[in-house]
């Protein structure tokens, strides 16, 4: 029995002590619209057009946007390592894509939210408590996003 709960205590330190707070994201989109994930639930992905796995997984950030429902926000962040402004949005116009898209250029962003590498997705709470993070597109971000859509994952 102690060994049980020896074993709940230290995974439930794991966990607490993983879970990472974040600032509020302040930041202008590439349309000109301040945008915040103060006070709300917020999945951020950090991507570059020269990411073959970033640009594999956009229709899935379209998708994830179209079921949010406004329960949630998603925001696509371009990391602006070797991108420009123009590129991004000729590459978000050519494919249409409606979410908003902020561009890093000084890479502020990027080394606020811990990111090394792209793609990279967190999901954050309300109050910028990182929920979930991933490398690439997982059944279990989809699933943590259907819950926050209050979709049947």
């Amino acid at each position: 029995m102690t060994k049980t709960l020896t074993g709940i205590l230290l995974l439930a330190l794991s966990v607490t002590a993983t879970a990472k707070s974040y600032p509020p994201l302040q930041a202008d989109t590439l349309q000109g619209q301040a945008i915040s994930s103060k006070g709300k639930v917020t999945y951020l992905k950090f991507w570059a057009t020269w990411c073959a796995y970033c640009v594999e997984e956009m229709p899935h950030l379209q998708q994830a946007y179209e079921q949010s429902q406004g329960r949630y926000q998603v925001i696509a962040v371009n990391v602006g390592f070797n991108q420009t402004i123009q590129g991004i949005k000729t590459y978000i116009k050519r494919h249409d894509y409606p979410f908003p898209v902020v561009f890093d250029a000084t890479g502020d962003i990027t080394h606020q939210y811990q990111v090394t590498g792209t793609p990279q997705h967190i999901l954050l709470d309300a109050n910028g408590i990182e929920i979930y993070r991933s490398a690439l597109l997982t059944d279990e971000l989809k699933q943590h996003l259907a819950t926050q859509s209050g979709v049947k994952p």
